[in-house]
């Protein structure tokens, strides 16, 4: 049955779910407690190199063959760019504990790859329907999140504080949880 998760395909939801909680909590504890120092950019970096994982994990499965998207192209490229988005905002902090920036650019990129896949990835997965219950649809949260957040970078839309990131942080936690419950 082609789209169904069984016993070969359901580690997404372990990988890709547990990711997902793992990188929301972390970037939730660091936007609430406003961490800041080393402590701050090592949290910060686990949890977007936990979230690039993740992106990866959605698409491919453990094992590279299916995903919650199933055997969709689209959708793989879509989870794939969501993670490759928050390989690049790892990476910048990264490189600036060695004395090293990138530029603000690539930043921007990053946030346009994690919006843009984690639409076409939240499009795919439900309508593959791998997941089951709350969890087919539970991306869209996060992918509307990161639409507004994608806005707010451009500075096409304004919105202070770090309420964008802790909404977005939390979203995608639960959609961790979401998968990670998720039934075969």
């Amino acid at each position: 049955m082609a789209g169904r998760v069984n016993e070969r395909t359901a580690n997404w939801r372990l990988f890709g779910g547990g990711g997902l909680i793992l990188g929301g909590v972390l970037w939730l504890i660091l936007a609430i407690a406003s961490l800041t120092g080393a402590l701050g950019t090592w949290v910060q970096i686990i949890a977007f190199i936990a979230l690039a994982v993740a992106g990866f994990m959605l698409a491919f499965g453990q094992t590279g063959s299916n995903g919650v998207v199933g055997g969709s192209v689209l959708g793989k490229l879509g989870f794939v760019a969501f993670g490759l988005g928050f390989a690049l905002l790892a990476l910048g902090p990264l490189l600036g504990l060695f004395g090293t920036t990138l530029p603000a650019a690539l930043g921007t990129v990053g946030v346009v790859l994690i919006a843009l896949g984690a639409v076409v990835g939240a499009i795919v997965a439900y309508q593959k329907g791998v997941a089951r219950g709350i969890a087919r649809w539970i991306f869209f949260v996060p992918a509307v999140l990161a639409l507004v957040w994608l806005f707010v970078t451009l500075g096409w839309v304004a919105i202070g504080g770090n309420i964008l990131v802790i909404l977005l942080s939390l979203a995608l936690a639960v959609a961790g949880v979401a998968y990670l419950l998720n039934r075969k």
